[in-house]
């Protein structure tokens, strides 16, 4: 837990671990923590949370559109579902317009959310699946989420994720859909898609 800890920190991304440790504390008893640990538990479930807002909108460009308020948790379901529909209308009549990896990785995780893009707009990008390791594979497949992260943070390695090409942010992404793992996922993508001031 150190280690993921100490690279989310690094990151400056350390919320999202924070979040998911919150949820998995939240899901044991109180009466089973050890009496050495009761005021880390207690700690952690009550940590204050900061978001950095110095992000700068750009709509003609799908990746720093409004849109990634989503991640943030600023638009519902349906909302984001017309707003993409309006949008990628907008993309589809730009003939210029190139759709870039981290659009893709935009738009294939609200699919993954399971917001509905309409069909129409399929032919708009292509996806290039790329490898995913075999043991991270099937460390999902086991559902052994612990794991998976640890085992990403040694694919990171000492990397700054905002100094990632696209093609290994498209990985994480993918494999952090597959985790479910929304919080860091989210954490993620509000510091490699939107224009930063």
């Amino acid at each position: 837990m150190k280690i993921l800890k100490d690279i989310f920190i690094k990151e400056n991304i350390s919320l999202a671990f924070d979040e998911e440790l919150k949820k998995f504390l939240k899901e044991m008893n109180p009466d089973t923590i050890p009496a050495n640990f009761t005021t880390f538990y207690t700690a952690s479930l009550n940590s204050e949370e900061k978001l950095d807002k110095k992000i700068k909108f750009n709509n003609k460009i799908i990746h720093q559109s409004k849109l990634i308020s989503y991640f943030g948790g600023e638009y519902s379901k349906k909302d984001i579902e017309n707003e993409v529909d309006e949008l990628l209308k907008e993309i589809k009549k730009d003939k210029k317009y190139f759709v870039s990896k981290k659009d893709i990785i935009f738009l294939e995780t609200l699919k993954s959310d399971g917001v509905e893009i309409s069909k129409k707009y399929d032919d708009l990008y292509e996806i290039i699946q790329t490898e995913m390791p075999a043991d991270i594979q099937n460390m999902i497949d086991n559902n052994e989420k612990a794991l998976a992260l640890l085992r990403i943070t040694q694919v990171i390695g000492e990397d700054k994720i905002e100094n990632m090409d696209d093609d290994t942010i498209y990985f994480l992404i993918n494999t952090l859909n597959q985790l479910n793992v929304d919080s860091i996922r989210n954490k993620i993508l509000l510091k490699v898609l939107p224009l930063k001031v």
